[in-house]
């Protein structure tokens, strides 16, 4: 049998004979797709660009055939390696990106897997309409990658997670096996016939172990096939990142936008005390709850001149609170209810639309910006996007913090504090020697610290080859 490390030119030799044209094993492309955002780097035998389903299922075909894997990609923003393999990479962005259908009146769309966010949502918000995820990547991430990922973004408290937001899902098995999943269940097949008595052989376990809070997306999201829950694949399939199913297009629900939004922005004296107060926030239903602290406002003070900060309350690290509605008055009321919680030591309402917009962008670069530690040298992904239960976010931040001092490490947290999902960028000692050994240690820790909190490895970023 051909193997993906003795065969590439015989693999594209065979693509292209079958019909799929754009098939490429030359050492330029295999250098370009062997690495994603991520620290990871695995050269790929070969790519190839699908201009047409028939040749997504041709690839397919022939990678069963020949036992080589293969991995979906879209814009290669994954941070944890998802979107990199030895086998063969399927680039979905070039050809396959388009808005097949758009219904305001259902307010749904059908999109290719390669379609950009941003291009959805550009079409959405002509017709007063929005897709909810919201990643900070939206201007290049694609939707099959967030399918994939199950990304969430900022507003994911108003919108729901990615699963939260497919209406249908056309996809195609390991096996090639073609499944058409929408709200009225899923087709029994051999395959769904053993998913069917996995879970229940399994059911309390998946009862109490998953599906705990909104950010628990590590591993498989096996609840979604509860008996009481419809048996919903379609659901399951988001966050697998392609090593169940390859998605070939997807159908996905679209919401209103809120007209009146306000900023609440809440000042502590340090980030644990912000994830403290995040119980507090949440009944007044705000649409997002983000939160970071003085490091990373200096770090955009350092870069960009103090102008590019807008007057934030006092504190040392902030909550940034969005209340949204349909009524004017009442969400006044809301935030001004939001500024008077007793966990907060400072406030301010930001009515201003241009501040408002200038301190989201903070948040927004947060990725970016973190790309240095507070020391001034290279920090990295790979510990990226833990969550535990919002509840637990405060105490879980400070023995985090330990952590960091225990590894002589630094960074800045930062992130989606509503949904008790942290980002953070660190100076692992890549430039020592133990620099490989020093990065596993800390994530064997880390992974150890966020599980006493019951949380989860990954709260949007998928699993990947980091977890």
């Amino acid at each position: 049998m051909a193997t993906t490390l003795t065969a590439p030119t015989s693999l594209v030799s065979e693509l292209r004979s079958r019909g799929v044209p754009d098939a490429r094993a030359d050492a330029t492309s295999r250098a370009v797709y062997s690495s994603d955002a991520s620290l990871y780097r695995v050269q790929p035998a070969a790519v190839v660009f699908p201009r047409h389903l028939d040749e997504v299922l041709t690839t397919l075909e022939v990678c069963r055939n020949r036992g080589i894997p293969f991995t979906p990609r879209g814009a290669g923003t994954s941070i944890a390696g998802n979107a990199i393999g030895s086998g063969v990479v399927i680039d979905f962005s070039r050809h396959l990106n388009r808005v097949l259908e758009f219904d305001v009146e259902a307010r749904t769309a059908i999109v290719e897997p390669g379609a950009v966010h941003a291009t959805l949502q550009k079409v959405a918000l002509a017709n007063g309409l929005r897709f909810g995820p919201d990643p900070s990547t939206h201007s290049r991430c694609t939707v099959g990658g967030m399918i994939g990922n199950n990304a969430c973004g900022s507003r994911a408290l108003a919108y729901g997670r990615t699963a939260d937001n497919v209406t249908q899902l056309d996809v195609v098995t390991g096996s090639g096996a073609r499944l058409h999943l929408g709200a009225d269940g899923t087709p029994s097949t051999p395959e769904t016939d053993a998913l069917r008595s996995l879970v229940s052989a399994e059911l309390g376990t998946i009862r109490t172990e998953l599906g705990r809070f909104g950010r628990q997306v590590s591993g498989y999201s096996l609840e979604h096939l509860l008996p009481e829950r419809g048996f919903d694949l379609r659901r399951m399939l988001v966050g697998s990142e392609g090593t169940l199913a390859v998605v070939l297009q997807a159908g996905v629900r679209l919401v209103a936008d809120a007209p009146y939004k306000t900023l609440v922005v809440l000042g502590f004296e340090n980030i644990g005390d912000a994830g403290d107060a995040v119980p507090a926030v949440l009944p007044f239903r705000p649409t997002a709850c983000e939160g970071l602290d003085s490091r990373i406002v200096e770090v955009v003070r350092s870069r960009k001149g103090p102008q590019a900060v807008p007057e934030l309350p006092g504190g040392a690290a902030w909550l940034f609170v969005e209340i949204s509605g349909d009524d004017a008055l009442e969400v006044a009321d809301r935030a001004a209810r939001v500024s008077r919680i007793d966990a907060a030591r400072h406030s301010r309402i930001i009515g201003d639309i241009r501040q408002a917009a200038a301190l989201w962008r903070i948040r927004e670069d947060g990725g970016g910006l973190a790309g240095r530690s507070p020391a001034g040298v290279p920090a990295h992904a790979g510990w990226e996007d833990a969550a535990v239960p919002p509840e637990t976010l405060g105490n879980y931040l400070r023995d985090f913090d330990n952590l960091l001092l225990t590894h002589s490490l630094t960074g800045f947290p930062f992130g989606h504090f509503g949904d008790g999902c942290v980002h953070v960028r660190l100076d692992f000692p890549f430039h020592r020697e133990d620099g490989t050994a020093a990065f596993r240690a800390f994530l064997t820790d880390a992974a150890a610290l966020v599980s006493r909190y019951g949380g989860s490895l990954s709260g949007e970023h998928g699993d990947g080859r980091a977890r």
